[in-house]
């Protein structure tokens, strides 16, 4: 056990709280933050805020809802003074956060942390002093951690995931008995020839409220999944606790993936706003000197708009544009053209689907070229920027990956699109969670999005 966790540990002991009752006080805050009663969600926050270590796993998470909620309430100067404090943290995901939010609700204190910033990076620079990157770890290293850390959590969870699976069994054959019962009665005023059709209409009603409320069961028993245990991997892969982790993010900060994903031009070929974007599961923080981002995001098209008598807006269809893993991070330096890697398959070889992306880009690495194909505003910069070992570590990283890989290199940005047909960090209802298997899937898929900026080489700095 290392002194991060040791010291973790102790601080959870310090708290006079249960973890049952945090977790229940975080989820009442939420809930009457997500109603617009601010002045009980303050209520719940604060009493979290004042009894947490700033240690705790869950301090940023209260710490952020608190400013959010301050800043509803028209509290701006509560707001301010607590996202300042954040913004000074030593907790590099914490710091980020509250420098990005003081943008918006004091432009001026902004700038003046920018500037102290900047000075300390001019003293830093001067210093010579690299900052560490993430080691990579082994599976047999996660195995063992999980057998000193995690087995508390797995037990809670797997009883937790027992009782869900019979509420939901117990339910569905309540909610059967109680509509054969009510058709029963039903029977004997209304003259019906076909009973198991009017049974199964009978049922539609009680059907849909069963399915909202098992989709509501399987959410805090999600909840609780994504607390202990995803959190736990993201701590054991940055031990420094650069990264930060956050099951959803607010309306604000979804609103910069829809600009990263409108800039990325990764599969639309003009900067139009999506028409609907979904993300949870967000990672973001500062590795080595490079600040990342990544979540899983669902993004759709919606076509055939009308307006009913009442002038409401209804929607006819809704395509998926994209659903998987979308990451960015900073380069160094501003490009002046565009470059885009996308995967060799069929419909990327029609040169009509991709003249928005400017010319080929001929590349001399035969194994590279059979897995990508690279379009280009400027065959100089592409080339300049695919170097041969960046070509040899996407290379890497596609065959780790195991899917198709989308890049694109813009305005001094990476983003990297990674399609999944389901949502990678969600539990399994039906599998036990005492197992290590799902574990491994967890792990594997969390170090392989953040260990893209070793294997990509971002920390390099070549265009510095």
């Amino acid at each position: 056990m290392t002194k991060d966790t040791e010291y973790q540990n102790n601080s959870l002991s310090d708290c006079s709280l249960s973890p049952d009752a945090i977790e229940q006080l975080f989820i009442q805050g939420e809930r009457n933050f997500h109603q617009g009663n601010f002045v009980a969600a303050i209520s719940f926050f604060e009493q979290l805020y004042q009894e947490l270590h700033p240690r705790h796993r869950n301090y940023f998470n209260v710490q952020r809802s608190l400013v959010k909620a301050y800043q509803k309430n028209q509290q701006t100067e509560q707001a301010i003074a607590l996202c300042q404090q954040m913004a000074d943290s030593d907790v590099a995901a914490t710091c980020l956060w509250g420098q990005k939010f003081l943008a918006t609700l004091a432009p001026e204190i902004h700038q003046q942390i920018l500037v102290n910033l900047s000075n300390k990076s001019i003293t830093e620079s001067t210093a010579n002093i690299p900052l560490p990157n993430i080691k990579t770890k082994t599976l047999s290293e996660f195995k063992q951690y999980c057998q000193d850390n995690l087995l508390g959590h797995l037990k809670e969870l797997e009883n937790t995931r027992k009782k869900t699976l019979r509420t939901i069994l117990i339910s569905g054959v309540i909610c059967l008995v109680v509509t054969w019962y009510f058709c029963q009665i039903l029977f004997n005023y209304i003259k019906v020839n076909h009973v198991v059709f009017f049974y199964l209409s009978c049922l539609s009603f009680p059907i849909s409220v069963w399915l909202m409320f098992c989709r509501s069961c399987i959410q805090v028993y999600g909840l609780g999944f994504k607390r202990n245990i995803i959190e736990n991997i993201i701590n054991f892969i940055d031990e420094q606790g650069r990264l930060g982790y956050a099951s959803h993010l607010f309306l604000e900060d979804k609103r910069q993936t829809i600009m990263a994903f409108t800039k990325s031009q990764i599969f639309r070929n003009e900067l139009e706003e999506p028409d609907s974007l979904e993300q949870e599961d967000c990672v973001y923080g500062t590795i080595g000197n490079t600040d990342i981002f990544f979540a899983e995001i669902l993004v759709k098209k919606i076509t055939g708009r009308q307006e009913d008598e009442l002038g409401l807006e209804s929607f006819l269809h809704k395509s998926i544009i994209f659903r998987g893993l979308f990451f960015e991070a900073k380069f160094a330096k501003n490009f002046i053209s565009r470059t885009f890697i996308v995967p060799n398959d069929v419909k990327n070889k029609i040169p009509s689907l991709n003249n928005w992306r400017g010319e080929i880009v001929k590349l001399e690495d035969p194994e590279f070229n059979r897995m990508f194909r690279v379009y280009g505003d400027s065959q100089i910069e592409s080339r300049y920027i695919l170097s041969t070992n960046l070509i040899s570590r996407l290379v890497d990283f596609n065959k780790k990956a195991g899917r198709k890989v989308y890049l694109s290199f813009i305005d001094g940005f990476v983003y990297i699109a990674v399609p999944c047909r389901y949502n990678l960090f969600e539990p399994k209802l039906f599998k036990n969670m005492m197992s290590f298997a799902p574990l491994k899937e967890y792990f594997q898929d969390l170090q392989l999005m953040i260990g893209i900026v070793e294997d990509l080489n971002l920390n390099r700095r070549i265009w510095g």
